[in-house]
């Protein structure tokens, strides 16, 4: 079809009309369009229309595919009483059925039938994806295109492919053929199931050489060899022709249209047993993100490529004590949320500044900052598939495919900007199947929804969706394989309100603990943020369930001494948080580890003064104007300072007492030594994803476009636009098929011949022109217009 007759259909389309078209796809007045010319042509731009098909479900893709195959079938010999190259209702809905008789032969289908294909086709023609004619209804060029060379999984006509054989019109006449070449053995029925296989993908490779049931196949031109196989492996590439696809199809397209999405399958889980999942999934992400904070306080290293090495993570693990992959997930979780950062200054990963108000904060606000990191994430499922380019795998290999050194943790080659948005879809169709039957299980339902939904976007995204799903059951959102209470609310973007009811289900945390004779406590679940860092600090904390030990030793009550805690309040502590009395062992224990605590001490010193004449020395202790130098005297003749050998020689200067410098290697002029200290990276650890919020114009916007649209005077007919003679050639280099080419000379005269484009390449096409048996090379810029030889001859 020609722009101007797509600007002739919008022009004259009311304005409840235009204002669907806009709803549904709103870039077509993003940026405002001056004019329907202008209108027109975006409709047909390539990006415009894909963009268009990424958002129909299987249902309208199956009607339009259905249409643009019959418009192929109508470019051929009549193979109907109203075949052409439009297509009605009648003979699409008669097409579209499930192949188990023929159905091109006249027979009527049902009215339930016949209103569901018509509601689906005028679905289609509020986007401008189909055209109404007199006649019936037409795929406008670029839309034909955009669907690809295979529709409804049919290949190309016999002509495109190259071959001359002539092939039965139904399915008894290529069995028949097939019977008389494969007449010995188990071949015809291998050749038959060969055939069935091609109807969901026309494309096979034919090994070299070919063995019998390929041998069979191309020899009665049931696949037509197409030449080397690119990948690399031997053999070439056939193709099974459309002819022969539809004859094996009865003449149908071998499917059924189902306006409605196939229902959950399965018994339903209960709801207890999915609440109690959840619940535990989300005590082991608290405590398991807790855990490995702690063990990040000292930096974890990244390599130099990105990302953190194996031997680092299996450290790593053995220290918060989990596996391999499931620290792995966390960090990625924990970066993505904004917990552990990369100190640009050391190139190690660190807890952020803002860990410690993470960690007193309610349960409910920990996980809820979690899961919002989580759905805002630019980055791949560390549980699926590595993204293309990440070790030359593509983006479809399976997650058990790949080696855990492809799964590098916090690797920027994990990038994926439409990370939300994939996430988003998988809750959206949880949320959508579990409203249709609560308790379904999630693992086959999503994937066939999605797959309904949109089976071309689904065709991209299908390896990340059973990933997302096992990331949001270790978040609590999908508990024993369905969608939890907290999970529907996170799906419908009521992530607050989901953090409550989490608060509310969880058991409030445990403020006492058992002491036990054998010097450890037990706390026997969640414990209280502020008692459990007591606890860690004065004992080690041992096991990784959901009950803790924490052993008291030697060692560690040395170290609470260390951190301030006296005898008397590491007792108090105990018995106003013990179920029952302090073990005798354990109050022993304490009192002998405090009284040998401090027989030697260890402090810090910028500068020390020494002197054999103590008066001196009694006199510079005592000077007031000494007073900020911090001075101790630790012997009779030797003083220390809390400052730098020079800021202390300049104050003795200053307060008249002169003394001679010793230079010494490891004197340090700026105070005392120690480890600078360390700051967080303001910036971002990786790119912020693209935000793919679909944009939707509101009502002053739609009137206001169409009011402009009404205003601008009506374009004059004009031959195609350039995009939509692209789309033409392009269609019919791959179909082979003659079309109407008008090109303009070196002086401005317009030429018209037909051709049969060959190829389209670096701003050219190759031609044949059958009039002259010879080929031709035309520059697309030379091109005014370019149609199909069918539709130029109405």
């Amino acid at each position: 079809m020609r722009a101007a007759t797509l600007t002739d259909h919008l022009s004259g389309w009311p304005d409840h009309r235009l204002e669907r078209l806009f709803s549904l796809r709103p870039d077509l007045c993003n940026p405002p369009v001056p004019d329907f010319a202008a209108l027109a042509a975006r409709a047909s731009t390539q990006m415009s229309v894909l963009r268009a098909l990424d958002g129909l479900d299987r249902a309208h893709l199956d009607v339009l595919e259905g249409m643009a195959v019959l418009t192929v079938l109508g470019q051929l010999p009549p193979t109907g009483p109203d075949a052409g190259p439009t297509v009605t209702i009648t003979r699409l809905a008669s097409f579209l059925t499930d192949g188990t008789a023929p159905s091109l032969s006249g027979t009527a289908p049902d009215e339930a039938h016949l209103a569901a294909v018509s509601s689906l086709v005028h679905d289609l023609a509020g986007a401008a994806l189909v055209v109404e004619h007199s006649a019936g209804w037409r795929v406008p060029v670029p839309v034909a295109a955009a669907l690809g060379p295979h529709p409804l999984s049919f290949g190309r006509t016999a002509a495109a492919l190259g071959s001359e054989i002539v092939l039965p019109t139904d399915r008894e006449g290529v069995l028949a053929l097939l019977g008389s070449e494969a007449a010995q053995g188990d071949l015809l029925s291998r050749a038959t199931a060969a055939l069935d296989a091609l109807q969901s993908s026309p494309v096979a490779r034919a090994p070299e050489p070919p063995g019998p049931v390929h041998e069979v196949l191309l020899r009665t031109g049931l696949l037509v060899p197409l030449g080397a196989d690119r990948s690399g492996s031997e053999g070439s590439v056939a193709e099974h022709p459309l002819e022969a696809g539809l004859a094996w199809r009865h003449g149908t397209a071998g499917r059924t249209v189902h306006p409605e999405p196939p229902a959950p399958s399965g018994r339903a889980v209960n709801p207890a047993l999915s609440r109690n999942a959840a619940l535990a999934a989300v005590g082991d992400l608290l405590r398991g993100s807790a855990d490995l904070l702690e063990a990040l306080n000292g930096g974890l290293p990244t390599l130099r490529s990105g990302g953190v090495g194996v031997r680092d993570l299996k450290r790593l693990a053995d220290v918060s004590g989990g596996t391999p992959e499931d620290v792995s997930w966390l960090l990625e979780l924990l970066a993505s949320a904004g917990l552990v950062v990369l100190d640009p200054d050391t190139s190690l990963w660190v807890p952020a500044a803002t860990v410690p108000d993470w960690r007193r904060s309610e349960r409910q606000v920990q996980w809820e900052s979690l899961v919002a990191g989580w759905l805002s994430s630019g980055r791949a499922p560390m549980l699926g598939p590595v993204p293309f380019g990440a070790s030359g795998l593509g983006s479809g290999t399976a997650a058990t495919e790949v080696g855990t050194a492809a799964r590098r943790a916090l690797a920027p080659d994990r990038n994926r900007p439409d990370a939300p948005r994939l996430r988003a879809a998988v809750l959206e169709a949880a949320l959508e199947v579990s409203d249709e039957q609560p308790g379904a299980r999630l693992d086959e339902a999503v994937p066939e929804r999605q797959r309904w939904r949109g089976p071309r976007q689904y065709a991209r995204s299908a390896a990340f969706t059973l990933p997302l799903l096992a990331e949001a059951d270790r978040l609590g959102l999908v508990g024993a394989g369905t969608l939890t209470a907290a999970g529907a609310l996170v799906a419908a973007g009521r992530l607050d309100e989901a953090a409550a009811a989490v608060g509310t289900a969880l058991p409030a945390p445990l403020t006492r603990v058992r002491l036990q004779g054998d010097l450890t406590a037990v706390a026997p679940g969640y414990l209280d943020p502020d008692v459990a860092g007591r606890l860690a600090a004065m004992a080690e904390v041992e096991g990784d369930g959901t009950a803790r030990v924490y052993r008291f030793s030697d060692a560690s009550l040395h170290r609470a001494l260390e951190a301030g805690s006296t005898a008397e309040e590491l007792e108090a502590f105990l018995e106003d948080h013990s179920e029952d009395a302090i073990p005798q062992s354990l109050r022993y224990l304490i009192r002998d580890v405090a009284r040998r605590h401090g027989t030697l001490t260890v402090g810090a010193a910028g500068a020390w003064l020494r002197s054999d004449d103590e008066g001196l020395l009694d006199v510079i202790v005592a000077d007031p104007a000494l007073a900020a130098a911090r001075l101790d005297r630790l012997a009779p003749t030797v003083v220390v300072a809390g400052v730098g050998p020079a800021v202390l020689h300049r104050m003795l200067a200053e307060a008249g007492h002169w003394a001679a410098s010793v230079r010494d290697s490891a004197s340090n002029d700026d105070g005392p030594s120690g480890p600078a200290p360390r700051t967080n990276a303001g910036d971002a650890t990786f790119p912020e994803p693209v935000r793919a919020v679909r944009w939707s114009p509101s009502e002053e916007e739609l009137a206001a476009q169409i009011a402009r649209l009404r205003s601008a005077p009506q374009p004059s007919p004009s031959g195609a636009g350039t995009e939509e003679a692209v789309a033409v050639l392009h269609q019919a280099a791959r179909q082979r098929t003659e079309i109407v080419l008008v090109t303009v000379d070196q002086r401005g005269q317009r030429q018209s011949r037909r051709v049969v484009p060959l190829a389209v390449a670096g701003g050219r096409v190759r031609c044949l022109v059958p009039d002259r048996e010879a080929e031709t090379v035309v520059p697309l810029h030379r091109i005014v217009s370019a149609e199909p030889s069918a539709l130029a001859d109405t």
